[in-house]
């Protein structure tokens, strides 16, 4: 297929959005446990995530979201079709009809209760905000009085932790300890300033293990969520489940239109945990696609460039091989791709490697 003039513009964006011995992995298809973890979602079943963090703060331009930029994206979803839930009030409104938007703000810093959530009301938009509990109350964070009121006003509360830890750091035989015990103070506090714990988690740096994801469902946890880019479909594992970031570089309304309009490129044979990779380590994946799509061709993104040199892409079959760069922590492998009509659509796979410190 030939890619047109305007075709070839959105690669360039989706390209700039993707901007966040060897072992095998092949075989057996995964099932990634959504009935598993009681939730059940239609087979058509599809919505996009936004992340957020600062709002109207140029002091971190890299994760600020301006004032005018935001209410334009707000203005977009109101006026084409869009609807917004919180995380939990979207399992209950999975088959609503609409188009599927949950926003979401980590951290829980001031300028979301100064800045972000009037704009919210506004247009009546709702969001989840995770929190992390021990910055509650420091400096350009908000205090418990700030987060009771959103609450109560209908802002979803969700966990980021208690301390905000690297947990891939820490040894696999120590990893749970130090997980479960941050857990318990994170809990502890939520219960005695809010009057409830949270039931939904969103990770730290956006890294995580499938050892996480099973403590946290164990703990009465409903979902939970990750910062590599994607789209949540009903084949999505409820403890990994992506986001688009909206700050920094991200925030013009030609990525923004894309993102909130992408649909998933349904992958077999894969889990959606990230990998855990040191240095120089090789990967090779061999990747299932739903020819459902019908996808005219593949596009592939690997640490922050367009690479058409490690993968093949035949019989609705992706092969890969990846090599884990120095000196990066976290390293985005994405495909992206159209149908007939030029809808978008993407997947991505994020690789970590807890030896490089930020």
């Amino acid at each position: 297929m030939r890619f047109g003039k305007t075709c070839w513009s959105n690669l360039v964006f989706l390209l700039l959005l993707s901007l966040i011995g060897a072992p095998s992995c092949q075989g057996k298809p995964v099932n990634n446990g959504q009935s598993r973890a009681g939730i059940k979602l239609p087979d058509d079943f599809s919505a996009v995530g936004l992340v957020y963090h600062r709002f109207g703060d140029d002091r971190y331009p890299s994760t600020n979201t301006p004032l005018d930029k935001f209410e334009e994206q707000l203005l977009y979803l109101t006026q084409n079709g869009f609807k917004t839930y919180t995380v939990s009030g979207l399992i209950k409104g999975a088959n609503d009809s609409a188009k599927k938007i949950f926003i979401t703000v980590d951290d829980g810093l001031k300028s979301f209760y100064t800045n972000g959530w009037p704009l919210l009301k506004k247009y009546n938009c709702k969001a989840t905000l995770f929190v992390n509990t021990e910055s509650v109350g420091w400096g350009d964070y908000l205090n418990w009085e700030q987060l009771k009121k959103l609450a109560e006003a209908g802002i979803e509360i969700g966990s980021h932790s208690h301390k905000h830890t690297y947990f891939l750091n820490i040894p696999d035989s120590m990893r749970e300890q130090v997980f479960l015990k941050d857990l318990d103070i994170s809990e502890q506090l939520f219960k005695d300033s809010l009057g409830f714990v949270p039931k939904t988690y969103a990770y730290p740096y956006g890294e995580y293990d499938e050892q996480m994801a099973n403590l946290l469902k164990k703990r009465g946890y409903e979902m939970s969520f990750a910062q590599n880019s994607g789209v949540w479909n009903y084949r999505t594992h409820p403890f990994a489940i992506p986001r688009f970031p909206i700050a920094g570089n991200y925030v013009e309304m030609e990525q923004f239109r894309l993102k909130v309009n992408m649909k998933p490129i349904l992958i077999g044979n894969v889990s959606d945990f990230p990998f855990e990779l040191s240095a120089g380590e090789k990967m090779y994946l061999r990747l299932s696609v739903d020819s459902v799509h019908n996808l005219h061709r593949i596009n592939c993104f690997y640490n922050n460039k367009s690479n058409s040199d490690i993968y093949q892409f035949k019989d609705d079959t992706i092969r890969v091989s990846v090599k884990m760069p120095n000196n990066f922590r976290r390293v985005l492998l994405t495909f992206t791709s159209t149908d007939a009509t030029n809808q978008w659509y993407w997947w991505s796979k994020l690789f970590v490697n807890s030896g490089v410190e930020e």
